[in-house]
């Protein structure tokens, strides 16, 4: 366990190669949990609670912040250069980390990743609005939460439910113990994404480092064509579409996930 920076991060040692895994919005590190298995001791991970989130101290911010974070943090574990696994939210903050600091970077893998010709629905430009986004993140992410937190609720959950459903109460019972900060923190990034998502379109060819795009083709959250974008617009990147599953690749395919990262793993060794 590290809390090194404002930041707090569980660093598994492991191989040579520093793996990154920056969890999705909302979320913490523990959303990798079916991934890292299949990773270990093979190489050092790197499993950070994002700004806002979870163990961490910080405040929520945006892609560009999240990059500097990061940054700070492996500055103050003298890591150098990492490989950045980014999921959902978190992929435009490894785009903006290869951008502002490709120093720093090996190589990018990019799940279920946004992207900057991502089309903005009106929940994401109502989220993204003070306030009114603030008051909406709090019904639609608190309290689902706050509900499931009640012991009842969880005694039944418990009964009735197994696998993936399961998987989903313990996940907002997770999250949900940050109270009012979680859904302030989603409130702050669904402005990020409205803002400052369109000008990561600039850094998408300037992208030197192996990098794979990985998406999943019933994704509706994210639909599969960012993706496309994603990989057609990065120099040497691949892309690979997962069949019959959506946006919770992590999750429902943590091995397909796991190969993309040992692929690029592999070219970053190679160059």
């Amino acid at each position: 366990m590290a809390e090194r920076s404002g930041l707090y991060c569980e660093v598994r040692p492991g191989g040579s190669t520093a793996v990154v895994l920056l969890h999705g919005q909302p979320g913490t590190s523990e959303d990798w949990q079916w991934v890292t298995p299949l990773l270990d001791e093979r190489y050092t991970l790197i499993l950070p609670d994002r700004p806002g989130y979870g163990r961490s101290g910080e405040a929520a911010t945006g892609f560009a912040g999240n990059a500097a974070a990061l940054v700070d943090l492996l500055d103050r574990l003298e890591v150098g250069k990492v490989l950045v696994v980014g999921y959902s939210w978190a992929g435009g903050a490894a785009l903006a980390l290869a951008a502002d600091h490709p120093e720093r970077v090996s190589g990018l893998v990019l799940v279920s990743s946004v992207g900057p010709d991502e089309p903005t629905t009106w929940a994401d430009r109502l989220l993204a609005q003070p306030l009114i986004g603030e008051a909406a993140a709090a019904l639609t992410i608190g309290g689902p939460g706050w509900l499931l937190r009640r012991p009842r609720v969880q005694s039944l959950a418990t009964r009735r439910l197994r696998g993936r459903p399961m998987d989903a109460v313990t996940a907002l019972v997770r999250l949900s113990r940050d109270g009012t900060r979680m859904w302030r923190s989603f409130a702050v990034e669904q402005r990020a994404l409205i803002g400052e998502l369109p000008g990561l379109a600039r850094g998408l060819g300037a992208i030197g480092v192996p990098t794979a795009v990985v998406h999943g083709r019933a994704d509706h959250v994210v639909p599969p064509g960012v993706a496309e974008h994603l990989a057609g617009s990065i120099p040497g990147a691949t892309l690979e579409l997962v069949a019959r599953v959506g946006h919770l690749l992590p999750h429902d395919r943590p091995e397909e996930v796991a190969a993309a990262i040992e692929a690029v793993a592999a070219r970053a060794g190679r160059a």
